[in-house]
């Protein structure tokens, strides 16, 4: 039994790092071939099953070996099965499985984009300005506010048609975390991103957020533009108000969409692990309720010529923003796609027929006659 547990070590280790290996893979392609996408993503359930293979395997190989040892002490059993060795059925199911993962990668259908072209759309340039405060952490809407602020935006993506959209985040900074596309797949890989860990510099400048959104229409027409803030409202950084303003003298409307409820909520503290720790407090040690500073935003939508509208539990309605985003001026705009692409799944199938045959050559234990 020593050596199976030898062998179950010497499995797990295994295990692991083939998958920090896939994990470093995965992110070198995110970041060296974002244009990376797969043909057939509903595949993925299939790297799930690969966990309970494991152990199922485990449990037999356990299984055998008791039963081996059954038959004769651990010195005769070269005599009796030919061939018999625990770290040797070890390694023949570590490279059938492995060759496993490399199947379910070509079924997924990996493919590179190869040819990249103009696509020409007439729509509006809208920026989706998101509030990454650690206040965005609250649950008093019942899920965390910010992840209300993603399914908004998703709900606003289905809602529109060849518009430009970008993604700027703020706190007590704001930059531009995703330039105006109209490849909304793209743009959702950008918003999965989104987290309060972005921004180290914490606070809610509102107007910030504002002035670095128009930046980012440098190179867009100067009309069919707005800018959607999303946010918990409480500002003590700049005047958002004056912001809105100018952007509206500018040709850009702004909607401003409240994201927190009027008693509020305390604001969570996570320990390295993502941990919830407790809550922020006060210099007398009570906790910091973030509440929704209705009054300011109401007044920069107003003054930005925009609509404001405040989530009702953890819910948001978009419409009214939609309804006044379909109204803007539609221009002409050009963006780069990539409409052909080259399929890369042969590659993967290669790999596990090559790590199949490997695994067949491997000696199977026999009992001797």
């Amino acid at each position: 039994m020593m050596r199976y547990k030898y062998s179950v070590i010497g499995l797990v280790l295994a295990e692991i790092v083939f998958a920090v290996t896939i994990v470093a893979c995965a992110l070198v392609l995110e970041e060296f071939a974002p244009h990376l996408e797969w043909h057939r993503g509903y595949w993925w359930w299939g790297l799930t099953v690969i966990p309970v293979i494991t152990v199922a395997y485990l449990i037999h190989l356990r299984w055998k070996v008791k039963a081996v040892e059954r038959l004769a002490d651990h010195h005769l059993l070269n005599g009796v099965i030919r061939g018999f060795s625990v770290g040797r059925q070890s390694w023949r199911f570590f490279i059938w499985r492995v060759a496993f993962a490399f199947g379910v990668l070509a079924l997924l259908g990996p493919k590179v984009g190869s040819k990249l072209v103009e696509i020409e759309s007439k729509g509006s340039d809208i920026i989706i300005a998101i509030d990454v405060s650690n206040s965005m952490m609250a649950e008093d809407l019942g899920p965390p506010r910010l992840e209300i602020a993603h399914q908004t935006v998703n709900r606003i993506l289905s809602k529109l048609g060849s518009d430009r959209v970008g993604i700027v985040v703020f706190a007590g900074d704001a930059f531009v975390q995703c330039p105006l596309t109209s490849d909304y797949t793209s743009l959702k890989i950008f918003l999965n991103t989104v987290s309060t860990s972005l921004i180290s510099s914490q606070g809610t400048a509102i107007g910030n957020a504002i002035d670095v959104g128009m930046k980012a229409f440098e190179n867009a027409p100067a009309n069919g533009r707005a800018i959607v803030v999303i946010t918990d409202g409480e500002n003590h950084e700049d005047d958002p108000v004056a912001a809105a303003a100018a952007a509206l003298d500018a040709g850009t409307t702004v909607h401003v969409m409240g994201l927190a409820s009027t008693e509020g909520g305390p604001i969570p503290r996570f320990n390295r692990n993502g941990k919830k720790i407790g809550f922020k407090e006060d210099s007398s040690g009570q906790p910091v309720v973030s509440k929704l500073d209705e009054s300011t935003l109401l007044s920069t939508a107003q003054a930005g010529g925009g609509v404001f509208t405040k989530a009702s539990n953890s819910y948001l309605d978009i419409t009214p923003t939609i309804n006044a985003i379909n109204k803007l001026e539609k221009s002409k705009s050009t963006d780069l796609r990539f409409t052909d692409y080259d399929h890369k799944f042969q590659y993967l199938a290669i790999l596990c027929i090559a790590l199949l045959i490997i695994e067949s050559v491997i000696p199977k234990p026999r009992i001797k006659a």
